[in-house]
């Protein structure tokens, strides 16, 4: 390759990684707009907040999880915001959302089947699924 051809390469490279920077903050200005207007809390204020006193730890903790893969402020998140339609979060990271569903597996000692996870829109969703798992799971014994 001539040298023109690695400028015209490195151009198109350089074009592609900002056109992808841009995209991803337009997304992450898109989910802050979404969660404009709520009261910040922080996870385990969420976890009271939101669920149940029987759910408000997994809530809490699914939140705290799913800050380490979403690159955005969560703390105006609600339960019930869909996480791929309203918070884009597949825009951000392509395996984020499946690096979730493994740290929630890893973090609960719990097997979330593809069907499961398929249906699992919301944080709500995903208290109720692991609720429910860890209730019907046998014991040690």
């Amino acid at each position: 390759m001539n040298l023109w051809a690695w400028i015209s390469l490195a151009v198109a490279i350089a074009g592609i990684g900002w056109f992808g920077f841009k995209h991803e903050k337009a997304e992450q200005a898109r989910a802050l707009r979404h969660m404009a207007g709520r009261p910040a809390l922080d996870p385990q204020q969420f976890g009271d907040h939101y669920f149940a006193s029987s759910q408000a730890a997994i809530g809490a903790r699914l939140r705290k999880l799913l800050a380490e893969y979403f690159p955005i402020d969560l703390s105006s998140l609600h339960p019930d915001d869909a996480l791929v339609d309203d918070l884009r979060m597949d825009s951000f990271d392509s395996m984020a959302t499946v690096e979730f569903v493994i740290a929630i597996e890893k973090e609960f000692g719990i097997v979330i089947p593809n069907a499961a996870a398929k249906d699992m829109r919301t944080l709500r969703d995903i208290a109720d699924f692991v609720a429910t798992t860890l209730k019907n799971k046998p014991s040690a014994s």
